[in-house]
């Protein structure tokens, strides 16, 4: 169930008039809007609360870290944002994606737009455009350094994951949400996770077509192309544990390596095309998850798998 916005139009109303919403302390801040969670959680990375964002319950479903203060407005919808409220809110700034073109006459009408694309498309990887977003933004909202100072921890966090996970570098990993209906959505390279799996050491394990936002949807007999794979799934609950009722009555799922051989990590939930908090999150997610496989005992697994096979191929 959709959630009530923080502050009801009545609220808002009453704050602007009075010209208190928001504090005598965030006086001197630019009032920015954001028209993306992508925006949001970036803008908030760098140390700058927009005044209002759209769909809140979709950023606090999928992204969450950073949390968004309780008086940042709902706007509803990303395709449909309530317009008249935000011309009762007056922004310096909004910030909307290439995609949102269709409203952005109607936007430049209230406030100055700079729109951004929410995907890699043409950049060398999706963390490359991050970090030049991350810059582009905090020039706009006069965050230079705190943009670099978000650059520079990330690739910090990526790198001590990579340390962390020494022992798998080169280790074959499916990344996913496993679905009710009993397919896969899988996480490519090029989509946040997907490349944050990388810059850590792991091998992408899914081979099939993605999108242009690194992402597939897959059934469970495409899974076992790579059987040396692991599987890394996020928790959603009980959309998860439905999920895993309906696969586990399956006999090809019940026979992928990775299932036999316990090779299935769940996680906390990590947007999978989020901006940099969720890239270093994920990272020290990787870290701790997968330092405590038994190394050791999956060689070994393998191994005998391997002797098995050839013997076989002798017979």
């Amino acid at each position: 169930m959709v959630s009530e916005p923080a502050i009801t139009r009545r609220s808002l109303l009453g704050g602007l008039a009075l010209g208190t919403l928001g504090g005598p302390a965030r006086a001197a801040a630019p009032r920015v809007v954001t028209l993306d969670g992508l925006f949001t959680e970036t803008l908030l990375g760098i140390g700058l609360v927009p005044v209002a964002a759209a769909n809140r319950p979709l950023y606090e479903r999928l992204t969450a870290q950073p949390a968004l203060p309780p008086e940042v407005v709902d706007l509803g919808p990303l395709q449909e944002p309530n317009l008249e409220l935000l011309r009762l809110m007056r922004p310096d700034l909004l910030v909307a994606a290439t995609w949102q073109a269709q409203t952005q006459g109607a936007l430049a009408r209230i406030a100055p737009v700079a729109a951004f694309p929410t995907t890699a498309g043409n950049a060398p990887s999706p963390l490359d455009h991050l970090d030049t977003l991350t810059r582009a933004l905090g020039r706009r909202v006069g965050h230079e350094a705190q943009a670099e100072a978000r650059i520079a921890e990330t690739g910090a966090a990526l790198a001590q994951a990579r340390a962390t996970l020494a022992g798998h570098l080169g280790r074959p990993a499916y990344i996913c949400r496993l679905r009710e209906d009993g397919r896969v959505a899988m996480f490519g390279a090029r989509c946040t996770v997907g490349d944050v799996a990388a810059r850590v050491g792991l091998a992408n394990a899914w081979s099939g077509g993605q999108s242009g936002s690194g992402t597939a949807f897959a059934g469970i007999e495409d899974l076992g192309a790579n059987p040396d794979a692991i599987l890394i799934h996020f928790d959603r609950g009980r959309e998860t544990v439905r999920a895993l009722a309906r696969l586990d009555t399956s006999p090809i799922w019940r026979a992928l390596p990775f299932v036999r051989l316990q090779r299935v990590v769940a996680m906390p939930v990590v947007h999978p095309n989020g901006a940099l908090p969720s890239a270093a999150r994920f990272a020290g997610q990787l870290a701790a998850a997968l330092q405590d496989i038994d190394l050791q005992d999956i060689d070994r697994q393998d191994t005998d798998r391997q002797g098995a096979q050839a013997g076989t191929r002798r017979r």
